[in-house]
């Protein structure tokens, strides 16, 4: 089956960064899995199994140390999925549903 996408606009401020993970959690659970975030508020998807992805995002002001820093969450378990105004996205799997 040949994975299909899509784009959708959805707007969260800055301090709704808990309802914007479990936005994207709950699109995981549906099969849409976070490909990329772009301006203004542009979510890409790439549909497949449906996943129990928890997503994390953190803000990132200064790129000191940026290897060191994305080494952090890879050895934590968490892949990046990118970035969008120094919002960086991180997902990882969870495990018996948590």
């Amino acid at each position: 089956m040949q994975s299909q996408q899509k784009n959708i606009l959805r707007w969260f401020w800055a301090w709704q960064d808990e309802e914007e993970e479990g936005w994207l959690r709950d699109m995981a659970r549906q099969g849409w899995h976070l490909k990329s975030v772009g301006f203004p508020g542009v979510y890409s998807f790439t549909s497949g199994e449906p996943r129990d992805d928890v997503y994390r995002l953190d803000y990132l002001k200064e790129r000191k140390d940026f290897a060191n820093y994305l080494q952090l969450f890879q050895d934590a378990g968490w892949e990046r999925v990118g970035e969008y105004n120094n919002w960086q996205y991180f997902r990882t799997r969870t495990t018996g549903g948590k």
